[in-house]
């Protein structure tokens, strides 16, 4: 099965996030699909995410983690209200 989840990388008692398209059975850390965003949970609004991505990888049965969710989720009602 193929899942959206976040992969962590920068440094010890910094992390950051990715937000990628892989495998269920890869580990945390392992090889990749598709990349998808990042997010810096240190820094309060640096994250971006490519919702046409998302949404062509979830058409193809990508499942997302709970925490993507709401990702998508935040990014959304940011772009609708950046619209209005």
């Amino acid at each position: 099965m193929v899942k959206i989840r976040l992969q962590r990388t920068g440094k010890r008692n910094d992390p950051r996030y990715r937000v990628v398209v892989t495998d269920s059975r890869t580990p945390r850390d392992g090889k990749v699909i598709d990349i998808l965003g990042y997010l810096n949970p240190k820094r309060e609004g640096e994250w971006k995410l490519d919702l046409e991505k998302y949404e062509y990888w979830v058409s193809r049965g990508a499942q997302p983690t709970a925490r993507v969710k709401a990702l998508v989720k935040l990014a959304k009602k940011q772009t609708t209200q950046a619209i209005t």
